[in-house]
């Protein structure tokens, strides 16, 4: 069970990995050395370890908010499935409503050198097709999350570095930044994230374009516990270009660490 903690004022992730929701923001950072001894390299392994989602062994529901520039909002539910298999990241997310888009589902699994396959079952069309190239660089479904920030960059493809710690809201953070090589799968020239001290959490993460505009920010917007380990429970992702914006919120986590391999296959995505 859930239990409030109320709203984290953290000044400002889709939740970090749907990432993880992220995502662009499983980067992982190079050594750079500070007086607690915690390299960047460090710091991300935590980060990600600290698994903020709970997603993974579980079933969880979440409600997605599409928040146009003149405040009207469309809603739309999501049923996650997530588990790791061989260290790997296995994800299917089934929209739940509205009707128009009820049944439509999208699978992605992680592979070993950091790539991931992504597939999308759109139940108006009846087909299952993978995602691939550019592709990946639009919108999931409609909101504010590319297909690509879902999936995990490979470390060769960035120059990163911890910078100074920072006071975010009355809140220690580390700040982990992340420079993207001109060849790296990704629409980004730079991520940066700010990281509770206390337990790793991601609370804000920046994205920016290869001009080095800012593109995306995501903000940790409420932090709950499950089993006494926090968990975002609300999230808000907003784009500095269009002034649109995506909320989530988590309705509900059921713990299943024995999912079946069946239900993380493309021709699951039709029969769940």
């Amino acid at each position: 069970m859930l239990k409030h903690c109320g709203l984290f004022p953290v000044g400002t992730d889709m939740m970090r990995r749907l990432l993880w929701l992220s995502c662009g923001l499983c980067l992982v950072f190079s050594a750079y050395a500070r007086a607690d001894n915690l390299s960047a390299d460090d710091i991300a392994r935590k980060m990600l370890r600290s698994d903020a989602f709970g997603w993974e062994g579980a079933k969880t529901r979440i409600r997605m908010a599409l928040v146009e520039p003149d405040g009207k909002r469309k809603e739309r539910h999501m049923e996650i499935l997530g588990r790791r298999q061989d260290g790997l990241l296995q994800t299917v997310v089934r929209f739940l409503g509205p009707q128009d888009i009820a049944g439509t589902a999208f699978l992605m699994l992680e592979k070993q050198n950091g790539a991931s396959e992504q597939y999308i079952y759109l139940s108006g069309l009846k087909r299952t097709r993978r995602i691939v190239g550019r592709e990946q660089e639009g919108s999931f479904m409609g909101s504010d999350f590319s297909y690509a920030d879902m999936q995990r960059i490979d470390a060769k493809y960035a120059t990163n570095k911890r910078l100074a710690d920072e006071d975010l809201s009355g809140t220690p953070v580390y700040v982990l930044e992340a420079t993207l090589t001109k060849d790296a799968p990704s629409n980004y020239g730079k991520v940066t994230t700010w990281v509770r001290k206390s337990d790793y959490l991601a609370l804000r993460t920046k994205f920016f374009d290869r001009q080095g505009a800012l593109e995306k920010t995501l903000y940790t917007r409420r932090i709950d516990k499950l089993e006494g380990k926090p968990v975002v429970a609300e999230a808000l992702m907003q784009n500095a270009k269009t002034k649109h914006s995506t909320e989530l919120h988590l309705e509900s986590i059921e713990r299943n660490d024995a999912l079946p391999d069946a239900a993380f296959t493309p021709t699951a995505l039709e029969h769940w």
